[in-house]
This record gives structure tokens, C-alpha cells and sequence, in this order.
């Protein structure tokens, strides 16, 4: 079995022990200037790119901490900082485990092409966002990419964010499985190819992802 990961260049190449990976990053994030951090009750990051990128960690300490996982909570734990997640890493179950906590104001630390699914489920509590980085694309891996999904070279291909998905959807076919890190990742692919079947993680990070495959996806 072959297995095509799609991921942000500088993530850890996954490890499979049933499978040949193929991992190609077809996005470059790069960390941009933002403003002055605004004083709110707690502060939410909503990758590791956007921990990477950060540069205030001393006007956050003693604050509330959220991430939207696990890998992005091991990257503030690099800083020195404990962070809170939801049991499911996106930013719709991050909202909803934000207001479950009684937080009144908050600012996300975020990418500059995030969606507004963060900020509308926020909109009854001051929220700010603040954008310390940005992607760009490869686009040399980003045709090496389209060779493996429209030559069907693969078993398997992985896609892990939205805007992967945005990139490389005129180029999927039903000849390998299609295999989505999570909903707004499904939700985004489905609605450029609905006529696609994808298997969507039921826990929304690699290991998820690599659970699924092992117990389900391989057998169909």
C-alpha cells in the first residue's frame, strides 16, 4: 500500500509500519508581523505554525491557553506554556470548548487564510484575531503531487487542511481512497467534488488518520 500525505512543509513525516508514505508538502508556511496583541482574558493557537510564528510569549503567561490538539499544545509545552484542547481538534469543537469554559474575551493567533468558522461561532464574547503567518504555495510539489492522484500511483491519499484540499481538487479520483483529517476538510472537498466518497477521521490529527486507514480504509 501506498499512501500519499498532503501536509504544510516542516511536519513530521509520518510513521507507518503497513505502508510505503509519501509525503509532500505542496504549502511553505512563512511567519509575517502582526500587531500589538490585544489584552484579553485568554488566547486561543489554532496550529503549530501559529506557535512557530509567535513571538509574545511572555504577555500570555499567567493567561488562559488554548489549542485547537494535541500537536499544537506539545509545540506551547516547547515554550513552557500548559494549554487546554477540545477531544476533537477543530475549530468548531474549539469555539464550542472555549464558551464551555465561561470565557468572556479571547484572541486566536491564526493564519492569515483561516477560515471564519472560529470567529462566528465567537461572536457573543470579545474576540480578536490576530494573523502571524502565512502559506504559499510550492508549486513544483504541487505538481508532483497532481502526477501521483490523476496517474492513480497511489493506494491512498491523505488531505489535511481545507486549502490542501482547494488545491488539489480538480486533480482526485475514485482509483485510490480519499482519506480527510477532519469535518472542515471534508466539508470544503465535498463541496468542490461532491461526487467523491471520502473517509473521514473520527480523531482529527495523523494518528487519527493513521487509525483509520490501518482498521478500515485498507480493507475496502
Amino acid at each position: 500500500m501506498r499512501i500519499l500525505f498532503l501536509r504544510p512543509e516542516g511536519s513530521n513525516i509520518p510513521k507507518v509500519d503497513f505502508a510505503e508514505v509519501i509525503n509532500i508538502p505542496i504549502f511553505s508556511p512563512i511567519c509575517i508581523d502582526y500587531p500589538s496583541l490585544p489584552l484579553t482574558e485568554a488566547y486561543a493557537f489554532t496550529s503549530s505554525n501559529a506557535v512557530k510564528c509567535f513571538h509574545d510569549f511572555d504577555k500570555i503567561k499567567g493567561k488562559q491557553i488554548f489549542s485547537i490538539g494535541k500537536s499544537t499544545a506539545k509545540e506551547l509545552m516547547a515554550h513552557g506554556i500548559n494549554s487546554l484542547y477540545p477531544p476533537n481538534y477543530d475549530s468548531l469543537d474549539l469555539a464550542e470548548f472555549i464558551k464551555s469554559k465561561g470565557i468572556k474575551s479571547l484572541t486566536a493567533i491564526r493564519s492569515k487564510k483561516a477560515s471564519n468558522d472560529l470567529k462566528n461561532s465567537l461572536q457573543n464574547i470579545e474576540y480578536h484575531e490576530i494573523y502571524d503567518y502565512d502559506t504559499i504555495i510550492n508549486k513544483e510539489e504541487l505538481e508532483k503531487s497532481k502526477d501521483y492522484l490523476e496517474n492513480c500511483k497511489i493506494d491512498v491519499v491523505v488531505l489535511t487542511s481545507s486549502e490542501i484540499a482547494k488545491a488539489v481538487a480538480s486533480s482526485l479520483k475514485n482509483c485510490y481512497k480519499i482519506v480527510s483529517i477532519g469535518p472542515m476538510t471534508t466539508k470544503t472537498i465535498l463541496s468542490l467534488r461532491p461526487d467523491l466518497k471520502i473517509f473521514q477521521s473520527k480523531i482529527y490529527d495523523i494518528e487519527g488518520v493513521i487509525d483509520l486507514i490501518k482498521r478500515e480504509v485498507k480493507f475496502q
